[in-house]
């Protein structure tokens, strides 16, 4: 090979490379700061991908009925695009024919921050590599959230806006598109949360390896249970399982936050091999010792 063509090789390689590298450290930006909000709406009205959904596109919402507490949420979207499951493809909102223009307005612009690879009209990707690409537009978007629905043979990812509560017909809240959450520096509370799920750890482990049978683990295991918890509610004694996702090894990241009400939470993001998933404990600020989760999410 010509030392001059191999010298143009190597140049675009390195700057692909550095591409790919800055679009993954904007991806672990977002990611970190939307996993916040998307906690938020899990807290507090019990967004879960089983709640009952409805999306209009002439008026640009999507309506979620949250049959546990009786709340009927509507929000405003902008869709990001869609994959098809069958060839793996993802398609950019503005240039699928059959959704709205008022709400894929904002994804040229978005695109064009992107690498040359993703600009295409479509290309194959994954369902975890569009997530990030959600979490990217929906941060920079400064949005609620953000949240994905299976319709047939396609996944459509969406970006949640102006959020309003109802209940009995009633309009109770409307959440305005930021991030509610403000982080705690204070790492005691994180500390304490890792001691917890150490100790459950070791009994998980213990059970898996027949070394203690099945109510010698279930004891010990509502013992260190009831330890942390302040709430003594059975309704939330932890089961056996292995692997467990609250395995140290397995988290990406910790952190600690406060929302309205002086309400505090410890909030953990654990890679699951197949996506990643975020789970919280509340925390009663005022408690005293290590008795101090009252509720998870």
């Amino acid at each position: 090979m010509h030392k001059s063509t191999l010298t143009i090789l190597l140049i675009m390689f390195s700057f692909f490379s550095k591409g790919q590298s800055d679009l993954e450290a904007k991806f672990s930006e977002a990611n970190s700061d939307m996993s916040s909000r998307n906690m938020y709406h899990r807290i507090v009205w019990n967004m879960q991908p089983t709640n009952q959904y409805l999306f209009d596109q002439t008026k640009g919402e999507v309506k979620y009925t949250v049959e546990e507490n009786g709340f009927e949420v509507i929000a405003t979207t902008k869709i990001l695009g869609t994959f098809n499951l069958d060839d793996k493809t993802f398609l950019w909102a503005d240039k699928n024919h059959s959704i709205n223009k008022n709400l894929n307005n904002k994804v040229d612009s978005f695109r064009k921050t992107l690498p040359k690879k993703y600009q295409k009209d479509k290309f194959k990707s994954s369902t975890e590599f569009n997530t990030n690409l959600l979490s990217l537009f929906s941060y920079q978007l400064n949005s609620n959230g953000f949240d994905s629905k299976r319709q047939d043979s396609a996944i459509i990812y969406f970006s949640l806006l102006n959020i309003k509560l109802f209940k009995d017909g009633n309009e109770i809240s409307v959440i305005e598109p930021k991030n509610h959450t403000i982080p705690i520096q204070d790492e005691k509370n994180v500390e304490l949360i890792k001691k917890f799920h150490k100790e459950k750890l070791e009994i998980n482990k213990q059970y898996n390896e027949e070394r203690i049978s099945s109510d010698q683990a279930f004891d010990k295991i509502k013992s260190v249970h009831l330890k942390y918890w302040l709430n003594e509610d059975s309704y939330f004694f932890p089961s056996l399982s292995w692997p467990c996702d609250f395995d140290e090894k397995s988290i990406l990241e910790w952190k600690e936050f406060k929302i309205d009400g002086n309400r505090f939470f410890v909030m953990y993001t654990t890679d699951l091999g197949w996506t990643t998933e975020s789970y919280a404990y509340e925390v009663d600020s005022n408690a005293n010792g290590d008795k101090i989760i009252i509720n998870e999410y």
